[in-house]
Formats: structure tokens, C-alpha cells, sequence
């Protein structure tokens, strides 16, 4: 088992332990809580939810199953969730597709950084490592100086620095993760993560049995 898998292993197993909450949008905070997006079952955008071809995706593209989810980097469960995927893709194989898209909140002081370095890095076919070290090591940036350690996770992954400071500066980054947020709000997406499986928004499973058996009922 690789090192970043182990780690992974002990986020889901972490998940037992916890209670699961949405982070929700700063400006919506007198709203009632909700599940997904747009309701469990309720009818979204499918066009939308399509993969295209600037999407981040983990998994088969020709699978029967598709996984959009809505993630901001600096959310406690959206960690959790992403660790599960893992599992789930090394798991159910060519069945599923994994496409992750951008949700930064407001409330969260780092996530448009931490989601720009991760695009950065995907400029240099580096985005699931840069993805995987900034979740695995949430609690370390979230308190500390975000940029100084993102920018260790981009010497430990052997990015060409120079290009990396480049591609930061550069204004078709931040439209990138905006395009995503975009997307998310025409889809009613309020809180993360946000999770639709072939093009239908989902309640968020409470741990990985629940997620593999929802995964599984799509099939």
C-alpha cells in the first residue's frame, strides 16, 4: 500500500468518528440546512453536469457511473469525501467516474489559493498530487501560512517553480475555478460538497458503505 493511500486509509476510517456538516455559503446563512444541491432526486442542468474536457476527472470516462462533486479545499468534510472517492476509484475501477470541480466558499480564508495551486499544478499533469496534499494536510495550511506550505507541496512533487509562479499570475486560472463556481450556483449548488451522479443531485452519503452501495445502485 503507497504511503498516500495509507494516509487516505486513516481519513475514512476517521469518518466513523465524526458528524458530517455542510459548509455552507457566508451570504445564505439564515437559510435551512440542506443535503445536496438541489434536493435529492430534484431535476439540474444535465448539460451541465457533463464532463468536458478541462474537467478533472479520476476513473473511466467511458463509465456507466459518474461522480460530480462540488468541493472547496478548506472544508473539514469535503476532506473526508475526497479520501472516500479514493477509495472508492482504487474499489469499483472502470465502473465509476470521478470528476472534481471548484466550490470555494467565502467563509473559508484560503480556498481560492488552495485551488489555484492545485490548478497551477495541473498545468504540469500534477493536479490529483497537489489535490491529495492539500487535502491530507488540511490542518497544517488552514492554521499556518497557506502560500509558504503550498508551495513546499510544490517542490516536494518536483514542479518547475518558475512555470508554477507563471501560471498563478495568470488571469484564465482564477476564470477556470470561477467558471466552476459559476456552474455550481445555475446548478443550486449552496453547500460542500455538493454530490450528482448521473446528472441527479444525491443526499451525501454518511460513510463509505453508504457511498459504495449509493455508487453501486446507479449501476
Amino acid at each position: 500500500m503507497s504511503k498516500r493511500f495509507a494516509l487516505w486509509g486513516g481519513l475514512v476510517v476517521g469518518l466513523a468518528a465524526v458528524t458530517l456538516v455542510m459548509f455552507r455559503m457566508a451570504d445564505d446563512e439564515s437559510a435551512a440546512p440542506e443535503t445536496t444541491a438541489a434536493g435529492a432526486g430534484n431535476s439540474v442542468n444535465e448539460e451541465i453536469l457533463e464532463p468536458r474536457q478541462d474537467d478533472w476527472i479520476k476513473g473511466n470516462p467511458d463509465a456507466g457511473v459518474i461522480v460530480v462533486k462540488y468541493s472547496d479545499f478548506q472544508c473539514p468534510a469535503c476532506r473526508f469525501y475526497a479520501s472516500m472517492d479514493d477509495r472508492l476509484s482504487e474499489e469499483l475501477g472502470d465502473d465509476v467516474l470521478f470528476v472534481y470541480r471548484h466550490f470555494p466558499l467565502r467563509n473559508f480564508e484560503h480556498s481560492r489559493l488552495a485551488s489555484r495551486y492545485a490548478e497551477a499544478a495541473g498545468r504540469q499533469d500534477a493536479f490529483w498530487e497537489m489535490h491529495d496534499l492539500i487535502y491530507i494536510n488540511q490542518q497544517q495550511w488552514s492554521r499556518g501560512d497557506a502560500e509558504s506550505i503550498f508551495r513546499q507541496f510544490a517542490d516536494s512533487i518536483e514542479l518547475d517553480m518558475d512555470q508554477l509562479d507563471e501560471d498563478l499570475q495568470d488571469p484564465e486560472l482564477s476564470d477556470r475555478i470561477e467558471a466552476d463556481y459559476e456552474d455550481g450556483q445555475e446548478l443550486g449548488v449552496r453547500s460542500v460538497p455538493s454530490l450528482f451522479i448521473n446528472g441527479e443531485a444525491v443526499e451525501n452519503p454518511r460513510s463509505l458503505d453508504d457511498y459504495r452501495d449509493l455508487i453501486i445502485s446507479y449501476q
